[in-house]
């Protein structure tokens, strides 16, 4: 009889583990990991070769757009030419008075393509390789990451596409352009479903939930807005992902968010241990500089 229950007792603690693992495994395939700019940390931030190198790396592509003077959907953060880490055409170096005098949708995109923006080093992220590089057109950057991911017989890459609004003075006009422009190419891409598109203005996100509404969204945000109560509320709809700074992340937050089926993407996120905390707490996904950080190690 002790024989029995032992036997029994070996099996449930088997089913309990198995279940667990189960539970564990489902989880961590839904958990998903974007290189933030393709990965900054290694390569020049939102550049092909930055989003090819991602994909080495089984991460999907997070990356910031814009509309250029001559209505062409680029891609790039900042909203001016970089004096950090760009170079001018003739090989001088972009300095922080030239840059102040021109903001970065005045410029059409033959001038954009002209600089290098991989050459120079970038104290910030000593790992990263200077290697030429330029700014993509965003049409260009998908069929480059497609074809090579093809070719390597890798994923299809997830897309994580921030509509960059920097000064909230910009016409509403400017904002429903570049989202249309943006939709065109997705859609003549034929990605949609593995696009989600982020902003942290809230105009441009209702402009294109009314416009696409099939579209996923991630309502970006960041230190000093409300709690994730009132950021919601500010919003006509629920958006796909509810994408706040890591260090805002908290138990409640997710379990709101989860139990009103919106995911929690996470940015920027840095370290190996705060990937694993916030993997454990439970985050749908988590954005980081370095692709590398998110091998198990």
């Amino acid at each position: 009889m002790h024989c029995l229950k032992s036997k029994y007792a070996l099996r449930n603690f088997i089913l309990v583990c198995l279940s667990t693992w189960i539970r564990f495994d489902a989880a961590a395939q839904q958990f998903e990991q974007f290189s933030h700019r393709g990965g900054r940390g290694l390569m020049p931030e939102n550049t092909i070769i930055a989003m090819e190198n991602a994909l080495d790396f089984g991460t999907g592509l997070e990356m910031d757009l814009y509309l250029s003077k001559d209505n062409q959907v680029f891609v790039y953060h900042d909203d001016i030419i970089s004096p950090t880490y760009a170079t001018n055409p003739d090989g001088t170096l972009v300095t922080r008075e030239q840059a102040a005098k021109r903001k970065i949708i005045d410029y059409t995109y033959p001038e954009l393509k002209s600089f290098n923006i991989g050459i120079r080093s970038n104290p910030e992220f000593p790992r990263k390789k200077n290697i030429n590089a330029t700014i993509p057109l965003f049409e260009e950057l998908i069929d480059s990451v497609e074809l090579y991911a093809k070719k390597g017989d890798l994923k299809k890459p997830s897309y994580s596409v921030e509509i960059k609004v920097p000064e909230a003075a910009l016409p509403s006009m400017y904002k429903q352009r570049l989202v249309d422009a943006a939709i065109k190419i997705i859609r003549g891409k034929n990605i949609g479903d593995r696009v989600i598109i982020q902003s942290f203005d809230r105009e441009a996100l209702e402009y294109l939930h009314q416009k696409y509404p099939t579209m996923k969204t991630a309502y970006l945000v960041f230190i000093g807005q409300d709690d994730f109560h009132n950021n919601l509320k500010k919003l006509s709809f629920k958006p796909t992902a509810y994408s706040p700074f890591y260090k805002l992340v908290t138990p409640d937050m997710i379990s709101y968010c989860h139990t009103n089926n919106i995911q929690v993407v996470v940015w920027t996120v840095n370290t190996r241990e705060d990937i694993g905390h916030l993997k454990q707490m439970g985050v749908d996904a988590v954005i980081s500089d370095y692709p590398d950080y998110f091998l198990s190690k």
